[in-house]
């Protein structure tokens, strides 16, 4: 888990010394800080998140291969969307 300052809307994360492969990341917007993203019952989120590819899910998270993007080494500059 990486904590990252949101500023004007953006937040920016650099990872370094990472293999080859194939990835998907989670973002949430944690803006209580307690460390987890909240949700109301059923477990609708209360707080914003978003994955990789902006991919969504019909209910819960969206599968790995629609989240999922292929890293070699190279620079790669990752945007996501947060729902709230």
């Amino acid at each position: 888990m990486m904590v990252m300052k949101i500023r004007q809307a953006q937040a920016r994360c650099d990872f370094e010394d990472i293999p080859p492969g194939t990835y998907a990341m989670a973002v949430i917007h944690d803006e209580n800080m307690n460390g987890k993203l909240d949700t109301h019952l059923p477990g609708i989120p209360t707080e914003g998140y978003g994955f990789s590819n902006d991919a969504q899910g019909l209910i819960g998270a969206p599968s790995l291969s629609a989240a999922s993007f292929p890293y070699k080494e190279e620079n790669l500059d990752l945007t996501m969307s947060l729902r709230y």
